[in-house]
Parts: C-alpha cells; structure tokens; sequence
C-alpha cells in the first residue's frame, strides 16, 4: 500500500475506534442509567432499535471505508519486475484468482492469421575448414535477423545434413563427402514424437516436436451434457549429442509451442496453452542423465492485463544449451507473431476488440497487443519490459523490426480496411511501449490490404494490394515523423521481399503475376534495381485449355525458410508444385509434378532482362501423390576435388545436381 493509502487507512481506522468506543460508552451509560432508574422504582422505557442505530452509524460508516480501502486496492503499491513499476502487467498470485480472471472472459477462440512468414535476410554460415587442402561453404537457413537463427525441417554444418520430413517421427542423417556424393549415415527413430523443426549447433542436434495426446472432456449445452475427446500436445524438446547421437537432454512441457529463436547457446521457446483441465499452470518435465524433474510455474509468475481477452497463456521459456538451466514466464492472452533480435524479443496478440452492425455490415475493432522482453543469451534468461495495444493485425513477423531501440510495426484490419504503420518505444519508467510516431492514412488505396513488408535500416517497404501492386518506400530515419517518400505500381502483388544490396535499391520479390481485375495468373519472380528503374522478372504461369488446365504454387510465397537465398553466390531457388489435370479420351488424367528451380541474379548485367537467369530445374520423380520437394541445400568445397552441389529433399527422397557439370549428381529413394 502506498503512503497515501497508509494515511487513509489509518484515519478510517482511528474514526472506526472512536465512533466504536463512543458507541460502547453509551451502551454502558444507558445500561447503568436503567439500573439506578429501577432502585428508583420508575417505569423504564423501552430503547428503540433505532436509536442504537443511529448510534452505530458512524462506526459503521467509517469501518465500510476502512474495509473498501483495503480490498479497493486503490492505494496498492503498482506491481514490480525488479526496479520497474509495472503499470499493466499484474501477477495471477493465484489459482482461485485465476479461475475469476477466466470466469470473466469470452472463452470464444479466435483463428485470425495463419502463421505467415516473409523472408527479410539471407545468411551464410561458414563451414570450418577440415584441413589445409579442403575448405566447405554453405547457405544456411533464411532467418529474418542474421545473428538470431530459426528453426527448420533441414539443417546443415557442410559435412552432414540432418533432415525432419513432414508428418513423421524420423530424422534422416546423411554424411556429405568427396565430390558431392552424399551418404546416409544414420535414422533416427522418434517412436511418438512428430518433429517440428530441428537446430544444429556445434555439440548438439535439438529436435523440437509433439506428442498427442487426446482426453475425455464434458461440456454442457443446456440441461444436456456432451463428452468427447479433445487433441492436446505435449511440447517436446530432446537434445542429441553430435557425435554419437545420443539423447542428452529432454524437455517436455504440456503446452504448444508456436516459435523458437536460438541466440548463441540460448534456445526460447514461445508456446501458447489453452486451458482445458482443472490444472492451469504451465507443467515442465526436465531429463538429464537418467534424473528426471517434474515442476510446474508458480502463479506470481502468471501475469495478466487488464483490458485484454484471455484466450489462453502465452508461455516464453529460456533453455540454458550449457546448463539445460530452463526459465519460464506466462502471461494470459495468447501469442500470434514474435520477431526476435539479439536484445529484444516482441510478441504481437491479435484480438476483436467489439463489433460494429452499420447499414448492413458487421464491422468490428480489431487490435494487436505488443510486448516486449529483454533477452539474455549468456544464461537464456529474459525480462518483460513493457507492452501496449495498437489498433489493426499483425500478419507476420516480418511485419515488426526494430531500429535503435524503436519498434516499426504495421498492422491491417477489415470493415473497412484501414493500413497503418507505428512506431513504438519502451518507457524505461513503466512498462509502457510509448508511441512515438505512425502513418495512419495513404499505405493503399481503397480495399487494398498488406501483403508483404519489408524493414532496412532507416527503410521500409510495404506491399498493397486489391488489383494492382503499389510498393510504398518509407523513410523511418525520423521515428517521430515517418514519410512515404514514393509508390511504385506494378501488375500482381509481392508475397515476399528481399533486399539484396546495402545500399537498398537491388530488391528480390516473390509472388503472383494478375491480369487488370486483380485474377492471379500465376508465380512470378522479380529482380528489381530501384535505382537505375530498371526490372527483370520470370513468370510462371497458369496455363488452360480446353482439354487441359495447370495450377502452381510454392512454398516460399508463404515460408522463407522455403527460399535459399544468397547475394554472396548470386542464388535464388525455391521449390514449385504444378498441378495438371488432362482430359483425353472421355478420361480426366491428373499429374503431380515437384520440381526446385534454381536461379541466378546478376544486377550487373547492362541488358535488366538478364537479371534473372534461365532456371536449373531439379526434378523428383513424376508422382500421383502429394510429395512436395521441401527444401534445398547448396554446400561447396575448394580445393585439389572442388564441387558445388545443391541437395533436394522430399519425402519421397533426394535429388543432387552438380553446378560444376551442370547434370543430376545422384538420386536416393526414401
């Protein structure tokens, strides 16, 4: 309690006592004035009821005010996370306190976004040299920030590569030696673990998954009751050694995990838990060398925000990979996007805040909840420092970037569609995120939504589109005042973009071809130099006819972990589906076909429709199945035997081609 509550609180309890003592001293007085009225022998009058309460109504007042004092918690001291007052986040404390918190809530689940992700830089790791002859290169995973590195199905050092097919419980270990050829190593077996994605590092392979659970649960409609059986996932974490693939380590955890960020020998796990069973603490179970832990987060490390629905708990998790040392926090809500640094981590929740019903149309408020963690990679702890609520959705994360301490944010909403960009900056007095500068109207014309954004430095680049692509450049150098300084319009619209250069102007996109009314047509790819207003660009398209008809896709306009990209060897490959369906002969005959196209960009080239080569295509066998090409390796050795190969993996196996020969290197059938 405060000094002022103190002081309040104290003069409501002095008037209490003295209103109580001057009510017994008339009750004493009044009792001893009928005991000498009867040895007068005087009738006694009968004391109303009334009067005894207009007698108490003083102590009763003043103690009514001394009691709401307390339970007001209006002079309570704001809550604390070391130094800094915390003005927003409020601990839980409690179970039962938890319960009421939910009581007050709309249970009702929001699916707003899929977890769509755009690629903003590519990053190559070196692989360390195995000798003095012999020196191995690679293209790493697309991370959005360079030192910050992400999960994925495939992973590679330029020695072995470690791959997690989709929908199974293996991990496929392959050796890569001389000239490229590659050799399967070992199988790693999961038994009911279905991976997520993994993470090498230079001791150890983490493997990140689920397990499925399914329980009984009741619920109630009316005077009726309906059991069925809901799915829930018991996170999983298991650590191999490198060398002998051996499990060290394993973390289990009853909630789902939604992201990772690995920072040097940090991992954090973003997880969201939905609060079906009687039990809402966050459960933990550690495995380090046969000893096993089971604890649960305490409630004071629960926290809420008043304001903001609770659609389950959001759990951020700190796993020390030296230690297995693990740190956790939950905060009720729910998590849709993280964008993560070397110092900050933010999440972003998007939620209805209400809706609105005008001349026929529902409409709605629709906000995103921003926060905001300092990160400790030396011991994988972290801090909360702040959060706020913002108008509009966060699709992705590439839609947040932080530029000196400055959160850039952008965020789209529906009925009517309104495109704003803000500017955020943690108030190191409180656990605010201050605003500090937006742009609210001008990102789109009418109805156009944001499909793609990009962050560079004191740059940014947002994508709208309805029928026609504008591409907005923003100068952030001011964050109190940012400008668009241009748009730029081009047929089809952007999933995905990439700077290429330094200095900004050699942009790499990703998306679809549109006719005039806004009808996609296909992929397209676009190299773009800003400067020079100058473009190259590859299509493929859709193709119809009256006996046959031709759908493609890829991974990448959704995934950048799908892309290899790399300005440093001037590549670009992703992979392509097609879907062909035929009619011949009074029969339908349909065709799956996966292909990884690889090309090279070169903005140095006088003639802008060189920019982008011709593709190499690299092919899995023709399949009537669904067996999408997942993602592609490209791993270099210099030397007396040099070789440049880039690896394909899909579930149905892997495909080589040597760069050198430019040929298909090697073929293995899963």
């Amino acid at each position: 309690m405060t000094l002022l509550g103190w002081i309040v609180f104290s003069s409501f309890t002095l008037a209490t006592i003295y209103f109580f003592v001057q009510l017994m001293r008339d009750f004493l007085w009044n009792r001893g004035l009928k005991k000498f009225q009867k040895t007068l022998g005087e009738n006694i009058p009968k004391t109303k009821a009334l009067f005894w309460i207009k007698r108490s109504y003083g102590a009763i007042v003043a103690g009514l005010f001394m009691f709401a004092t307390v339970f007001s918690n209006t002079f309570s001291l704001p809550e604390t996370i070391g130094d800094r007052v915390l003005l927003h986040a409020k601990s839980v404390e409690s179970g039962e306190h938890l319960k009421q918190l939910l009581s007050t809530q709309d249970s009702l689940y929001y699916n707003l976004y899929s977890g769509v992700d755009f690629l903003v830089e590519a990053m190559i790791n070196e692989g360390a040299p195995q000798n003095e002859e012999k020196t191995r290169d690679f293209i790493g995973t697309n991370n959005q920030v360079s030192d910050v590195e992400e999960a994925d199905i495939i992973k590679t050092d330029g020695d072995f590569i470690y791959y997690a097919a989709r929908y199974t419980n293996t991990i496929r270990v392959f050796e890569v030696g001389s000239q490229g050829i590659l050799n399967a190593k070992q199988t790693i077996e999961l038994d009911n673990l279905y991976t997520d994605s993994i993470y090498l590092t230079d001791d150890y392979l983490i493997v990140i998954g689920y397990i499925y659970n399914y329980s009984p649960y009741r619920y109630h409609i009316g005077l009726d009751y309906i059991d069925w059986v809901y799915p829930s996932y018991t996170g999983t974490v298991i650590v191999y050694e490198l060398e002998t693939l051996e499990i060290v380590y394993k973390l289990e955890t009853d909630a789902n995990f939604h992201e990772y960020r690995l920072i040097d020998q940090s991992l954090y796990l973003i997880s969201n838990k939905y609060m079906q069973n009687d039990e809402y603490r966050p459960m933990f179970k550690s495995t380090l060398e046969d000893e096993v832990e089971t604890f649960y987060l305490d409630y004071s490390d629960i926290y809420y925000f008043e304001g903001v629905p609770i659609y389950g708990m959001t759990i951020i998790t700190g796993l020390d990979l030296e230690t297995f040392e693990v740190n956790s926090q939950a905060f009720l809500g729910r998590v849709d996007h993280i964008y993560a640094n070397g110092d900050h981590l933010y999440t972003a929740f998007n939620f209805y805040r209400s809706y609105t019903y005008t001349d026929g149309f529902i409409g709605s408020i629709y906000q995103t909840q921003i926060m905001k963690f300092a990160i400790h990679s030396n011991n994988a702890t972290f801090e909360y420092l702040g959060q706020t609520v913002i108008d509009g959705g966060v699709q992705n994360s590439y839609w947040m970037d932080e530029h000196d301490d400055h959160l850039r944010v952008v965020t789209s909403q529906f009925n009517p569609v309104i495109n704003r960009l803000f500017i955020l900056k943690h108030n190191p007095e409180n656990d605010h995120l201050d605003l500090v500068g937006s742009i609210t109207n001008g990102l789109g014309k009418p109805g156009e939504t944001v499909y793609s954004v990009d962050f560079q430095g004191t740059m940014g680049y947002i994508v709208t589109f309805r029928t026609i692509d504008p591409r907005y450049w923003i100068d952030l150098s001011d964050p109190t005042k940012p400008t668009i300084l241009k748009a730029t319009e081009r047929l089809g619209f952007a999933t995905y973009q990439h700077i290429w250069n330094e200095a900004g102007n050699q942009l790499i996109s990703i998306g679809h071809t549109a006719n005039d009314e806004g009808v996609v047509t296909g992929l397209e790819l676009t190299a773009t130099d800003e400067l020079n207003d100058k473009e190259d660009s590859y299509q493929l398209l859709h193709q119809a006819s009256p006996t046959s008809w031709m759908y493609s896709y890829s991974e990448a306009l959704y995934n950048p972990k799908a892309m290899m990209i790399s300005p440093a060897y001037g590549i670009v490959a992703f992979p392509v589906n097609a879907w062909n369906y035929e009619y011949l002969n009074q029969e339908y005959k349909y065709t799956y076909v996966s292909e990884y196209m690889v090309f090279f960009i070169d903005f140095n080239q006088e003639d802008e429709n060189e920019f982008i080569s011709e593709p190499i295509i690299i092919s899995h066998p023709v399949s009537d199945n669904y067996a999408s090409i997942d993602r592609g390796i490209y791993v270099q050795e210099e030397g007396e035997t040099p070789f440049r190969v880039i690896f394909t993996f899909s579930s149905q196996g892997m495909v080589s081609y040597d760069l050198l020969e430019m040929q298909t290197l090697q073929t293995i059938l899963f």
